[in-house]
């Protein structure tokens, strides 16, 4: 294997490298969209469901109420009854006064009743056009979600495909360069593998000392950037 042959395979790990990590930002933003795609849904759920709990709890009060309201209603049945058989006066107002108080709480009970009726018809309607909401929203959502998906299903055939490739890349580059390669790649960001254009290197821009822009050159060895250690290349090695 020549340093130009090493070269070659490092400048290629770099691009399945590059094209990996582009992957993996398109997969996360997808993942993101798959969230946001959902977020109207989520939200009419969360209201819908608000909305089931405060249809619920009114009906179990309506229900509580007209228990109250048949429960007084036959207080007040026997009380009445009790009248005509009171013999003395004070019994008979303490009574009449007992009658009058169940029948001023089972008209409360009755108004109260009345006014939850109201509120919980129009929950109810509420409620039952959100279910259909949501109902609309999934389909929606799941027509989308799929759209998307099938994006992310390519990214992840593709990086699978990719990362089989650079498998047999890594194999054919000399170990010690791979390591040197993988070292850099750990603690730079960027490219790792860069050229010199006019005696520059291309990763730091640094101008670099004559006799190791030379020796990049020649090609007889594998040569890092003596300010960013990144591995530099000529043009006549690409």
């Amino acid at each position: 294997m020549t340093v130009k042959e090493d070269l070659a395979g490092l400048i290629r790990l770099q691009e399945i490298d590059s094209r990996l990590d582009e992957i993996d930002w398109k997969r996360r933003e997808v993942e993101q969209t798959i969230a946001q795609v959902r977020d109207p849904l989520t939200a009419l759920e969360t209201e819908r469901d608000a909305l089931i709990d405060k249809v619920s709890t009114l009906r179990k009060e309506i229900q509580a109420l007209e228990l109250a309201v048949q429960e007084n209603a036959e207080r007040i049945a026997k009380s009445t009854k009790k009248l005509p058989l009171i013999t003395t006066q004070k019994e008979y107002f303490a009574l009449q006064k007992e009658i009058e108080n169940l029948e001023r709480q089972k008209q409360q009970d009755e108004e109260l009743q009345f006014a939850k009726l109201e509120i919980f018809e129009e929950s109810q309607k509420a409620k039952d056009e959100l279910v259909e909401k949501c109902t609309q929203e999934e389909a929606d959502f799941i027509k989308n979600k799929a759209d998307v998906e099938a994006e992310y299903t390519q990214f992840h055939e593709e990086r699978e495909a990719l990362i089989s490739q650079r498998e047999v890349v890594a194999l054919e580059v000399e170990p010690g360069c791979l390591s040197l390669y993988n070292r850099v790649v750990s603690r730079q960001e960027g490219p790792v593998v860069v050229k010199i254009i006019e005696g520059n290197c291309q990763g730091c821009h640094m101008t670099l000392p004559p006799q190791l822009y030379n020796n990049v050159r020649k090609g007889d060895t594998i040569i890092s950037c003596s300010f960013c250690n990144r591995i530099l290349f000529a043009e006549n090695q690409a």
